[in-house]
């Protein structure tokens, strides 16, 4: 009810401005809108403001903060430890045929035929028709030959029931069975085909994201803070997008800065141009020919440059988790569920107004976006911080929320406050999104559909260490906070014990006078000392007596069971920190490996069914965008790229995961292993198969190359292995498939090794005996 009078208020504002009643309306509802959901995220982003708070002590640990004497940033060396493990490479594309284009056996293919009973009955009529067809030419035949008509008929009628106890039926459904065969094979060759061309196209989209460098601060900010976002868009610049940080350098960008540009050089120190050089003044000062120069170098360069004029895209961007916001009532590793999803990012305010501009001047009266944008509310980057001798645990709630942004509201007016903050909304409820620039009253763009796929949201979280009941995830260094302080803690006090440990020696003050015992005191090493001492029959030793300095207790400043618990925590074994402290055997060794392959495995496999929705979005994108043209580009002339059907053709055709374990760090040794026991049973498999199918020798040639790249591919040697492949130059004939080595002779007939004779087709073309014959 607090937003009618207000509204009411603008509306008449708008209308006393805007002469067309209707146009002021409008404009008055998208305000009311956009004050909305500007109230909705910030109501978000007060329900966050603790979790955003524990990112800031996370990221203090991580970076190794602490106020103890002595201190080691292990909880950084475990994420360096396991965002290699995790992360190692991209993974890598397995698509493969759906369920409903596989090949059914023999007996499916004759269930489906007999279980279909409007073919059925066209075969049983089929199979009339060719009897009496054949029964007809029977009396025919009889009558020209003079028998009696009677005796005739009564020879087709024996004709015709001789011809259907042939098994006619049998034999027609037999060569619906191989029609059917041909089609499933024809549609399972093209499936594979298909699901190959599916495979080459996502792994060179997500090359061109350049996926494995987003990939690997991911993990490490899932590590560090407990949740880590990826975003993947498609970027068009003909067309609406979404926002990204990921820059798609083209001409048109680059056109648009340059439209502003030269509408700053036009309208000089006045109106516009006057509001722009206050920004710029920290960094040229009053020297406006400086900013000018400035400006049309800027514009010589565009003018000049060789880049596309439209460019197009897979983009992949890294989002920081204090700036991803999710619709109160859902966790985050749930986000998928909630009514909306938000991003935040921070353009300067030229790009703002070179990309929202066009947009934004419908709604000034002289259609002057800047009247509109200069609103907005201005921001400037955190002055970085290297770290603080604090520790984040023992100082209670010394961060701050506000701490996490990595810009912050600028209050001086400098020229590094020209950054704004823009909120991209993914409302699933009405499909759309929007965008806002805080500050602003309108939305800065229009609103626009996302393309169609099987899930709305672009976003992709990875969250470690989930908690039942709670909204955000527990991070690992949280987790280990406590135990870090103790383990600096002990640290420190075994170094202040050090350092208090002094030799000291004690004198007899009254049998020595201090100008001797300054010459003791200032003795080198080895030297012989002379000593007047007041007695001269006086024994030194008890002048001279050492004072005993605190013992030592190793066992006190002991650090092993801390670090025991932070390895159970991280996962991470000794032997991978890069140190040692106790000799253990071979088979202790590989136990710890075994359990460091276990504890990691949870996470890995977290982190890959994320990115397996991934790959399924990155296909679905692709059915979107990608035209034949380009699909035969990337794969190849062979490529096989069906029409575009909808969201869920891909759920139709095929099944698309990312190989298990392939994204993380290869174990080469027990690969290899594995693979040179596997190896020999693929090279008999291969040959006895095609012997017993009777494949040419070409096909089992082809098979024994595709397993030679494998193995060359397994063993991570770089070397070219069709140089080693030899190959046909077509000077030799080719082996006929008797001649293959170990495989059998092709199938003889009976007859001197002929194959018999081919019985006549019937008529009506089906493969049944001579009726003739018969009769």
């Amino acid at each position: 009810m607090a937003d009618q009078p207000i509204a009411a208020l603008e509306t008449g504002i708008a209308a006393a401005a805007d002469p067309d009643p209707a146009r002021a309306q409008q404009l008055s509802r998208m305000q009311a809108d956009v004050r909305r959901w500007m109230a909705r995220f910030d109501e978000a982003r007060e329900f966050d403001k603790d979790a955003r708070q524990q990112y800031v002590k996370d990221r203090r640990q991580a970076r190794g903060d602490s106020g103890f004497l002595v201190d080691a940033n292990l909880i950084g060396t475990y994420i360096d430890i396991q965002e290699a493990f995790l992360y190692a490479r991209n993974p890598d594309f397995d698509v493969s045929p759906g369920p409903a284009h596989r090949m059914p056996t023999p007996e499916q293919l004759r269930d489906i035929i007999e279980s279909d009973e409007q073919v059925m009955a066209g075969i049983q009529q089929q199979a009339e028709q060719d009897a009496m067809e054949v029964g007809r030419q029977i009396a025919v035949q009889q009558t020209a030959t003079g028998v009696p008509p009677e005796q005739a008929f009564e020879q087709g009628q024996q004709a015709q029931e001789s011809y259907l106890a042939t098994g006619v039926v049998e034999k027609l459904v037999a060569d619906e069975v191989l029609k059917l065969r041909k089609q499933y094979a024809k549609r399972s060759r093209e499936m594979k085909q298909f699901a190959e061309t599916m495979e080459a196209v996502g792994t060179q989209m997500w090359k061109d994201a350049q996926l494995k460098r987003r990939g690997r601060p991911w993990v490490r900010s899932s590590l560090t803070i407990g949740p880590g976002v990826l975003k993947a868009t498609w970027q068009e610049r003909t067309e609406i997008s979404p926002e990204t940080q990921t820059a798609i350098n083209d001409l048109q960008q680059n056109i648009a800065r340059a439209k502003a540009l030269q509408k700053e050089l036009e309208d000089g120190t006045a109106g516009y141009g006057a509001r722009v050089w206050d920004t710029v003044k920290g960094v040229f000062g009053n020297n406006e020919e400086a900013k000018v120069a400035d400006l049309e170098r800027q514009l010589a360069a565009i003018q000049h440059g060789a880049e596309r004029v439209v460019a197009r895209g897979y983009a992949i961007d890294n989002v920081a988790g204090e700036n991803f916001q999710v619709a109160p009532g859902f966790t985050i590793a749930n986000h998928k569920d909630a009514p909306w999803n938000a991003e935040i990012s921070y353009p300067s305010y030229e790009d703002a107004l070179a990309e929202h501009g066009p947009y934004l001047a419908q709604f000034d009266k002289d259609g002057n976006a800047d009247n509109i944008l200069r609103k907005a509310v201005r921001y400037a980057p955190r002055k970085p911080c290297m770290g603080k001798n604090e520790s984040v645990g023992l100082t209670g709630n010394a961060a701050t929320a506000e701490e996490a942004d990595a810009y912050a509201t600028n209050t001086d007016g400098g020229a590094n406050g020209c950054y704004v903050r823009r909120i991209e909304i993914w409302d699933a409820e009405s499909n759309t999104v929007l965008t806002a620039i805080t500050g602003v009253p309108f939305w800065v763009k229009p609103a626009f559909n996302p393309p169609a796929t099987t899930r709305f949201y672009p976003y992709f979280v990875i969250c470690t260490s989930e908690v039942d009941g709670q909204r955000h995830p527990q991070s690992l260094v949280s987790r280990s906070t406590k135990l870090m302080d103790e383990y600096n803690r002990i640290g420190s006090a075994e170094t202040e014990h050090r350092r208090r440990i002094k030799p000291k020696t004690a004198f007899h003050a009254g049998a020595m006078e201090a100008e001797e015992a300054t010459k003791l005191a200032k003795a080198d090493t080895g030297e012989m000392v002379p000593l007047n001492v007041t007695q001269p029959n006086a024994d030194l030793r008890t002048l001279l007596v050492p004072i005993t300095y605190p013992p030592m207790d190793p066992a006190v400043y002991d650090r092993t069971r801390i670090l025991a618990e932070l390895e159970r925590i991280w996962g991470v074994q000794e032997a991978l920190t890069g140190s040692i402290n106790t000799a253990k055997t071979a088979t202790e060794a590989d136990i710890q490996q075994q359990g460091f392959q276990a504890r990691s495995s949870s996470r890995r496999d977290n982190m890959e069914s994320v990115l397996s929705e991934l790959a399924e979005y990155t296909c679905q994108i692709a059915r979107v965008y990608l035209t034949d043209e380009d699909v035969r580009f990337i794969a190849g002339p062979t490529a096989f790229w069906p029409p575009y059907m909808g969201a869920d053709d891909l759920a139709e055709f095929v099944r698309i995961e990312i190989r298990a374990g392939s994204s993380g760090k290869p174990n080469t040794a027990m690969e290899r292993q594995s693979w040179a026991n596997l190896l020999p049973l693929l090279q008999t498999g291969i040959t006895q198969i095609g012997q017993l199918r009777g494949a040419s020798p070409d096909s089992i040639a082809d098979a024994l190359e595709q397993l030679m790249r494998l193995t060359a591919e397994r063993s991570g040697e770089r070397f070219d292995i069709d140089q080693l492949i030899p190959q046909n130059d077509g000077t030799q004939p080719a082996l006929p498939a008797q001649a293959v080595p170990g495989s059998a002779p092709p199938p003889q007939g009976g007859d001197g090794g002929q194959q018999p004779p081919v019985p006549p087709a019937p008529p009506g073309g089906s493969p049944a005996a001579d009726p003739l014959a018969a009769a």
